[in-house]
């Protein structure tokens, strides 16, 4: 069985520069918030960590890791 998620983060495994990007980016804050999903102006308090594209990512990342190691493996 192929370890290929469905959706974006199915989509985003193969694009790890994409996903590394990601989640560089979306950190938390000293509040517990995306540190990138806060608006451009700061007013907002941006959406709770973990967000939405750093969840996101993170699957991408693991599916990565599962296509990698099945292709290392063989299977």
């Amino acid at each position: 069985m192929e370890p290929r998620g469905t959706g974006l983060a199915g989509e985003m495994a193969a694009m790890p520069q994409v996903w590394r990007r990601l989640l560089a980016a979306h950190v938390p804050d000293r509040l517990g918030r995306c540190t990138a999903c806060r608006s451009v102006t700061g007013a907002g308090s941006g959406e709770k960590w973990p967000c939405t594209l750093q969840r996101t990512a993170a699957e991408a990342e693991r599916l990565y890791g599962l296509q990698l190691g099945q292709a290392v493996g063989g299977e």
